[in-house]
C-alpha cells in the first residue's frame, strides 16, 4: 500500500513540476512575444500601443474628386460642311464657318458665311447652281470642351444664288437649249440639332437640318419651283 501511495505521489509531483514551467515573455517592438520554445509561440500586441503613432504612419485618406469644372466656350469657330436634298431629286453640298458668342446661359450667337452648290436633274432640265450665303443663327445648348451635350439652333441665310450651269432639252426636237440660267436672291431659315463630343481640344459637332428657300427675285421663272425649296440633311463639323 505505501508503494502505491508514493508511486502517486511522484507522479503529482511530476505533473505539478511540468505545469509550473516558466514562459518566457520577450517585448519585440510593439508586441509581446511568448516563448516557450520551437514551435511555440504566441504573440500579441502590447497594450496602450497605437500602431500609427508607434511607426509614424499616416491613416488612409478617401479622396473624393471633385468634378471637372465645365467652363462655357465664350468665343469659338466653327467649319462644318452638310450634304442634303429633297424629293425634287436636288442635292445640295455646302461648307460653312462660324464665328460663335456665348450670350449667357445656354444661349449662343452664330454668324458665318455659307457656299453650296446644287445639282439638280429632270427630265428636260439639268441644272447647277451656286449660293453664297451669310447664315445668322441663335443656338441653345451647353457648349462646352468638358463634356458631351445636345443642342438646338434656329437661322436664317440671306443668300445670292446663281446658275453655274443649265441645260434644257427640247422635248419636241431633243435639242439641248442653254439659256434658262438665272440669278438672283433669296433668304433661307433653316432648322437644326444634334450633338456635341468633346475631342481634346476641339469639340466635335454631328447634326441633322432641315431649310426652306425663299427666292426673293420676281420674274415670270423661278428656278426653285423646279428644283424645290425644302431641304433635309446631315451635317458635320468642329468647332476650334
Amino acid at each position: 500500500m505505501k508503494k502505491v501511495v508514493l508511486s502517486l505521489l511522484i507522479v503529482a509531483n511530476a505533473i505539478c513540476c511540468a505545469a509550473q514551467v516558466p514562459i518566457d515573455h520577450f517585448n519585440v517592438g510593439p508586441y509581446v512575444v511568448d516563448y516557450n520554445g520551437i514551435g511555440d509561440i504566441k504573440y500579441r500586441l502590447r497594450d496602450d500601443i497605437d500602431l500609427y503613432e508607434y511607426f509614424e504612419f499616416k491613416k488612409d485618406t478617401t479622396i473624393i474628386a471633385a468634378a471637372p469644372v465645365e467652363e462655357p466656350v465664350e468665343n469659338a469657330i466653327q467649319i462644318s460642311g452638310r450634304v442634303g436634298a429633297n424629293r425634287s431629286v436636288s442635292k445640295e453640298f455646302a461648307l460653312e464657318g462660324f464665328w460663335k458668342k456665348h450670350l449667357g446661359g445656354l444661349l449662343h450667337f452664330n454668324a458665318g458665311l455659307s457656299l453650296a452648290l446644287g445639282h439638280s436633274k429632270h427630265p428636260d432640265l439639268t441644272r447647277n447652281m451656286l449660293e453664297v450665303g451669310v447664315p445668322v443663327q441663335v443656338e441653345l445648348g451647353k457648349l462646352c470642351r468638358q463634356s458631351a451635350s445636345l443642342y438646338g439652333l434656329v437661322g436664317v441665310a440671306p443668300t445670292f444664288y446663281t446658275t453655274m450651269k443649265a441645260e434644257r432639252v427640247d422635248c419636241a426636237t431633243g435639242a439641248t437649249r442653254d439659256d434658262v440660267k438665272k440669278s438672283g436672291f433669296l433668304v433661307a431659315p433653316s432648322l437644326e440639332f444634334g450633338g456635341n463630343i468633346p475631342a481634346g481640344v476641339v469639340v466635335l459637332r454631328i447634326g441633322v437640318y432641315g431649310t426652306y428657300k425663299i427666292n426673293c427675285t420676281t420674274g415670270d421663272f423661278d428656278v426653285y419651283d423646279q428644283a424645290g425649296r425644302a431641304f433635309f440633311g446631315a451635317k458635320i463639323g468642329v468647332i476650334l
